[in-house]
């Protein structure tokens, strides 16, 4: 795990806990307080949810885009072989005509 995924998991369970004790201690009935926990929870989940579908969508675009490069530079490596091996293939020939 990277330093970026413990800071984001140490945020949101700071985030939880810190929503958690202002629950705790608030000055509302429990009907209301259940029904905020409840309201707190969809948004987050639907903020988690938007990010991961962002991701995901990011991440996609990142694969694309390495995939592309990787045919080009294997397009390119070709066409260099080919160019190496006509080159080569020429100098033979030249060498085999001069000697016969």
């Amino acid at each position: 795990m990277n330093k970026n995924q413990k800071f984001l998991i140490g945020s949101i369970g700071a985030l939880l806990t810190g929503i958690a004790i202002g629950l705790l201690v608030a000055p509302k009935n429990g009907k209301d307080t259940r029904k905020l926990i409840k309201n707190k929870a969809t948004d987050l989940g639907g903020t988690a949810k938007d990010k991961y579908e962002k991701s995901l969508e990011e991440l996609s675009h990142l694969a694309d885009r390495l995939k592309e490069g990787f045919v080009k530079n294997v397009n390119s490596v070709k066409d260099r072989a080919g160019v190496t091996a006509d080159n080569t293939s020429e100098k033979v020939r030249s060498v085999v005509n001069n000697n016969i």
